[in-house]
């Protein structure tokens, strides 16, 4: 793990808030360098701290307004293969491997539900997945993309 001082924690959460907000302004409010700021930004991402800087879309806007959180059993002798193939699927944005009663829990957004039942069936067919369980979200209640910092240990 990474140690990270105070600096570095206002920098992410800086960051966090505004990706485009500019070093000079950043070191303004760290009270450092502008220099500092790209250095530390630099450090931060050769290692893996900082995993890359994006545009949040609303995905409804954008024709992607069905949500769905799908669970999926699998054969164990299989799992790693299906987890490789259900990457490539495009709709399904996040891959959780977890603990309990399934083995994943995938985020899928697709403009339908004809759209979705195409989902569905490709994991279906998927070599390993051995059953699934889909919820359809309704509304998002809480989503969140930031990250609390947390104090010095």
């Amino acid at each position: 793990m990474t140690e990270l001082d105070n600096v570095d924690r206002l920098i992410l959460s800086e960051l966090q808030t505004d990706a485009r907000a500019s070093f000079a302004a950043v070191a303004k409010k760290a009270s450092v360098s502008e220099g500092t700021v790209h250095l530390r930004v630099r450090k931060l991402l050769n290692d893996g701290v900082i995993n890359g800087f994006y545009t949040l879309l609303d995905a409804e806007k954008i024709g992607l307004g069905l949500k769905a959180i799908i669970c999926l059993k699998a054969d164990p002798s299989r799992y790693e293969e299906a987890l490789s193939r259900l990457s490539a699927i495009k709709e399904i944005v996040e891959i959780y491997d977890v603990t309990g009663e399934y083995y994943a829990v995938l985020k899928v957004k697709t403009r339908d539900r004809q759209s979705l039942a195409g989902v569905i069936d490709a994991i279906g067919a998927t070599p390993g997945i051995t059953s699934t369980t889909t919820m359809v979200v309704l509304r998002s209640v809480k989503e969140r993309f930031d990250v609390d910092i947390p104090p010095r240990a």
